[in-house]
């Protein structure tokens, strides 16, 4: 309930929405983004599109084979509490990569630099967003988790109960969201390893615990990957121009919302 708060308070919250932050554009602080043609400076969604439909398409796929996968993972439980898996669950966490998140944001007042902020303002945006995509289609398949042992085609349809809800896999959105943006703003080799390493232990986590399918798994980075590309280029974009706008999330005991501020 609470994950739902926050996402809903990002886009409806009129106390959040209360000031605007006056700055000017400081254009030495400004990221190019290189080599970039006509169609790919507008961010065309159809670009991600074409994208969704290879992944909605292997995950389909995936389907007839998200029974072989379970009892492959599935024959040896010991690894359940192994360390690394804890690993890969909380890097999926939505929670502390909010948090994260809101870090970055709020460390251009401290800092001065707007590219931290930038890459905080994508990241949120894209686990808000991520979290969208999977809360609703969670509910509208209502498939069946593995554990449920009803089998890999047993689809529920609109339902809220957790043990419904394995189609996809939220905590592979978050990993690959947090993986992708932080990877592209790095941009090392070495890192990007590393990072997609971190988001592939979270996948692996979730089957290994027969949470979810394999199938799950791959919509689920699918997503992941693309929101995080989209938002993460729109912003790179947006800060080639004159105007701007920030996203700075708050959290307390009462609400949890964002503030709004626009310059130009």
């Amino acid at each position: 309930m609470k994950q739902i708060c926050i996402i809903f308070f990002y886009f409806i919250n009129i106390n959040s929405i209360s000031q605007t932050i006056e700055s000017k554009t400081d254009t030495s602080s400004a990221i190019n983004v290189p080599n970039l043609n006509n169609n790919y400076q507008k961010n065309d969604v159809t670009h991600y599109f074409l994208k969704l439909g290879v992944g909605l398409s292997a995950s389909a796929v995936s389907l007839i084979i998200d029974d072989e996968i379970r009892d492959l993972f599935n024959a040896d439980k010991k690894l359940n509490n192994n360390s690394l898996l804890k690993i890969g669950h909380t890097y999926g966490d939505f929670y502390y990569n909010i948090y994260f998140s809101g870090a970055l944001i709020l460390s251009q007042f401290i800092t001065d630099n707007h590219e931290f902020a930038r890459t905080g303002k994508a990241l949120f945006e894209s686990i808000v967003v991520g979290s969208l995509f999977s809360i609703s289609l969670k509910y509208i398949f209502g498939r069946s988790r593995p554990y449920k042992r009803e089998g890999n085609f047993k689809f529920n349809w609109f339902e809220s109960e957790n043990i419904n809800n394995s189609l996809p896999s939220g905590h592979v959105i978050t990993a690959f969201t947090t993986s992708t943006i932080l990877s592209k703003w790095i941009d090392n080799d070495f890192a990007s390893v590393f990072l997609y390493g971190l988001a592939g232990l979270t996948a692996y986590q979730r089957i290994e615990t027969d949470n979810h399918w394999f199938s799950d798994i791959l919509l689920g980075a699918s997503i992941g990957y693309l929101t995080a590309e989209y938002f993460y280029n729109q912003n790179q974009i947006e800060s080639c121009g004159n105007k701007s706008y920030y996203v700075i999330p708050f959290f307390s005991h009462y609400s949890s919302g964002v503030t709004l501020s626009y310059s130009f």
